[in-house]
C-alpha cells in the first residue's frame, strides 16, 4: 500500500480525461505491477503527521528544490497545459476583436463575452437567430429591405430595438408575462440584462421565442 498526502494526485489518477505526462507514466507503472499480480492500493494521509515515508519524501523534495546543482529530472510542460493556455490567449484576442468591431450591435447585447458564449449550449433556430441578431423574420427587418411595404408595418416597429420588442411590446403581453414570471421566480429582477437571457435564462428565453409570432414584430 502506498501512502500520499496529495489528494489532487489521487483524484487525477482516477480521471481518465486528464493526460498529464507524469500521471500517464504512473498509470503505466500501476498497470505493469497489476499484470505481475501485484495488488496496488493508494491511501491518502494528512501532510506532516509524522509518517516516516511521507516525511522523507518532503525532505527529498525540499532538497531538490533548493539544490541548484541538482540534476534536472523533469522539464516538460504537459500538453494539456499548453492547449489550455493557447485557448485562453485566443479567446482573449477574440474578445478584443468582438469589442472593437463596429458591427453586430444587437447580438452584442445578448453575447457580450466570448468565453461565456462558448460555454453556453445554444438551441439554434431561425427564430432564435432572428431575435438575437435583429435580422430575418421580423416585419420591421423585412420592411427595411423592402420585402414588404410600409403600409403593412406600423411606423414605430421600424424604429424599436429588439429590447423594446421583448420588454415593452404590448401585443406580446401574455407571452412576456410568462417570461417575466419565470425569471422573477429565480430571484432575478425584471427586466434582466439581455446577456442574462441567453446565458442564465437560456431555456426560458428559448421557450419565449418559440411561442411568439414574428409577424407582429
Amino acid at each position: 500500500m502506498d501512502k500520499t498526502d496529495s489528494k489532487v494526485t489521487l483524484d487525477t489518477l482516477q480521471n481518465r480525461n486528464k493526460h498529464y505526462i507524469l500521471i500517464g507514466n504512473l498509470r503505466k507503472e500501476i498497470k505493469r505491477l497489476k499484470d505481475q499480480q501485484w495488488t496496488v492500493l493508494f491511501n491518502w494521509v494528512k501532510a506532516h503527521v509524522g509518517i516516516e515515508g511521507n516525511e522523507m519524501a518532503d525532505r527529498l523534495a525540499k532538497k531538490v528544490a533548493t539544490d541548484d546543482a541538482g540534476e534536472l529530472v523533469y522539464d516538460k510542460i504537459p500538453r494539456e497545459t499548453i492547449i489550455t493556455e493557447e485557448k485562453e490567449i485566443e479567446v482573449t484576442k477574440w474578445q478584443e476583436q468582438w469589442i472593437n468591431s463596429t458591427k453586430g450591435a444587437v447580438i452584442k447585447l445578448f453575447f457580450a463575452y466570448i468565453n461565456e458564449r462558448i460555454q453556453t449550449i445554444i438551441p439554434i433556430s431561425a427564430e432564435f437567430t432572428a431575435m438575437v441578431t435583429g435580422h430575418g423574420l421580423t416585419r420591421s427587418y423585412r420592411h427595411r429591405f423592402k420585402i414588404i411595404s410600409q403600409f403593412n408595418v406600423p411606423l414605430w416597429t421600424t424604429r424599436r430595438t429588439i429590447n423594446h420588442k421583448i420588454f415593452d411590446f404590448t401585443q406580446m403581453e401574455n407571452k412576456k408575462r410568462i417570461l417575466r414570471n419565470a425569471i422573477v421566480r429565480t430571484g432575478d429582477t425584471w427586466p434582466p440584462p439581455s446577456e442574462q437571457l441567453t446565458r442564465k435564462h437560456i431555456n426560458t428565453f428559448t421557450k419565449f421565442i418559440t411561442s411568439i409570432d414574428f409577424n407582429v414584430l
